[in-house]
């Protein structure tokens, strides 16, 4: 069932559907673990719990790595970042994988828009989808480096809305953390926070979006105003 839904009015104007990645479509927390330890090993440091690095996820990956090692100075840390981006190239799908249902959701949603917004780099996100054969659910693929700022910032709602002119009553923003919930109120956009992802239900509630869905079933319900 949805718990939470903080807003019962059903969204039915929705035409567009914004997803965030990591969390959200995918879990990719693995492959950003690995790559976050490799890039702690390079400085001589332990590894670190995939629980502790997804606790650091979703504000992009210069964000992670300055919270993965924070002992560096900003020129090592610059060169940890490319470390770091070095070796989630060669590995960004060892073990990313989409969440279970999520194909039939996306699927379930085709009479909407939908794109991906992430704060992970456009490349990457883009990569992600098109290797797991997502992308075809998809009319675009934004990463954190698509416009003049990334999430929470409502820059790249706004920019995404007038793509494809629509109003902010037209759009739901879906993802599992802060920035994303965060980025759907400042450009005052409806919010489904999901409970699958890295956020914890204390954390989600907290947020307090519109919508909260546990599984990608419910987004569906949600959008359609089934629930």
């Amino acid at each position: 069932m949805v718990l939470n839904a903080y807003n019962k009015n059903v969204p039915s104007d929705i035409k567009l559907i914004i997803f965030d990645l990591d969390g959200t479509l995918v879990d990719s927390k693995y492959d950003l673990t690995d790559a976050a330890n490799y890039a702690r090993a390079e400085y001589g440091f332990e590894p670190l719990t995939v629980e502790k690095v997804s606790s650091f996820l979703g504000s992009g990956i210069p964000a992670l790595v300055k919270s993965v090692l924070p002992e560096l100075d900003d020129k090592k840390l610059e060169n940890a970042v490319k470390t770091f981006k070095g070796f989630y190239a060669q590995h960004l799908l060892d073990k990313t994988k989409p969440y279970i249902g999520v194909a039939e959701m996306l699927a379930n949603l085709s009479e909407y828009k939908k794109v991906v917004l992430s704060n992970k780099t456009e490349v990457f996100s883009k990569k992600i989808i098109e290797s797991l054969d997502l992308i075809k659910y998809f009319d675009d693929v934004f990463g954190g480096d698509s416009f003049s700022e990334k999430k929470p910032s409502p820059v790249p709602i706004y920019e995404i809305m007038k793509k494809y002119s629509l109003d902010k009553k037209n759009v739901v923003m879906v993802g599992d953390g802060f920035n994303d919930v965060k980025v759907g109120k400042n450009a005052c956009v409806k919010t489904i926070g999901l409970l699958y992802g890295y956020s914890s239900l204390k954390q989600m509630k907290e947020l307090a979006p519109d919508y909260t869905a546990e599984t990608p079933e419910e987004v569906v319900k949600i959008a359609k105003g089934n629930f």
